[in-house]
This record gives structure tokens, C-alpha cells and sequence, in this order.
């Protein structure tokens, strides 16, 4: 499959990769597709916490796989979340990355503040994102609702454990 030129691996959609029927549900409200893209079309809105990227990648030498996809909107490439993962794995030589497609402006995301206080808007991300203004590391929390309640946006990424060196090539 070719997207603006560039060639990416198509996994597929997100929800056959999943048992739970919310989950599954959720994840075709959000025309989710899992996606393998060269790490250099994302586009960051977040700085990283570099000692948090190193133990990150560490860990991640250590077990020898990516446990989870990250979040990406399928419409501008903006990383949703998984801003630490794409930082390891460029520092392990990864040339690729899971992604998990989203459709950012869907109702059920909402993006709140780590810090408290601080108003932010999915605009605000976009933007900054865009532009290549990055906010600060741990700025935007991502919340999504699923079974009922409102939860985290890692919640919707399922384990894929993909050794990290099958990224590399």
C-alpha cells in the first residue's frame, strides 16, 4: 500500500487483532488500521524525557520486542502517543514502527493535561504537531471511553510484541 508515495505495510484492521468486543467496537469507530511506517514520516507534537528514552531502550534491548503499537492520527501522521517508543527505537536503529491509525478528531478522543490546570485541545496538538512546535514532554494525556468509562488512550493498544529488530532493515 502506497500513502503520499511512501511505501507502508498494512496490517490490517485493529479490531482483528483483538478478543474484546468493546474494544473491538471502539476501534472500528475509529476506522483503526495497523500500520508498519518508516519512523521518519511521524510528525511529534511532544518533546521526550532523554532519560526516559534510554531506559526505554534498554528495556525494550533487554525483552527484544515492541510490546504495543503507537497511536498515530491517520489523517496528518501526528503521534498520539508512543513518543518515548519512537525515540527508542530510532536509538536502537530502528527504521520502522506499529502504528496504530486512528481518526484523531472522532468525539470519543479528548486530550487533557498531565500538568493540571492547563487547557489543551486536540487544535493545540494538531498545530503543534504541524508545526513542528513541540510542547513539552508529558504534556498532553489522551483519554478515550471504553467499556463504560474514561480511560487512558494506551487502553486500545494491544500487544504486539514485535522483536525491535525486525524494525531495523
Amino acid at each position: 500500500m502506497h500513502m503520499m508515495g511512501v511505501n507502508m505495510m498494512l496490517l490490517g484492521p485493529a479490531e482483528e487483532y483483538v478478543d474484546d468486543d468493546s474494544l473491538k467496537d471502539v476501534l472500528r469507530e475509529l476506522s483503526s488500521q495497523i500500520v508498519i511506517l518508516p519512523i521518519s514520516l511521524l510528525k511529534p507534537h511532544e518533546d521526550v524525557d532523554p532519560g526516559f528514552v534510554r531506559e526505554l531502550a534498554e528495556d525494550i534491548k533487554r525483552c527484544g520486542l515492541l510490546k504495543k503499537p503507537i497511536v498515530v492520527d491517520s489523517e496528518t501522521l501526528i503521534i498520539i502517543d508512543g513518543h518515548h517508543r519512537v525515540e527508542a527505537l530510532k536509538r536502537l536503529g530502528c527504521r520502522r514502527i506499529p502504528c496504530l491509525f486512528v481518526n484523531y478528531r472522532s468525539p470519543r478522543i479528548a486530550v487533557l493535561s498531565w500538568r493540571g490546570g492547563e487547557p489543551l485541545s486536540k487544535e493545540l496538538v494538531l498545530n503543534a504537531g504541524l508545526r513542528g512546535e513541540l510542547l513539552p514532554p508529558k504534556t498532553t494525556r489522551h483519554i478515550i471511553m471504553l467499556h463504560g468509562k474514561t480511560c487512558h488512550i494506551s487502553e486500545i493498544q494491544f500487544d504486539i510484541n514485535i522483536p525491535y529488530k525486525e524494525l531495523i532493515p
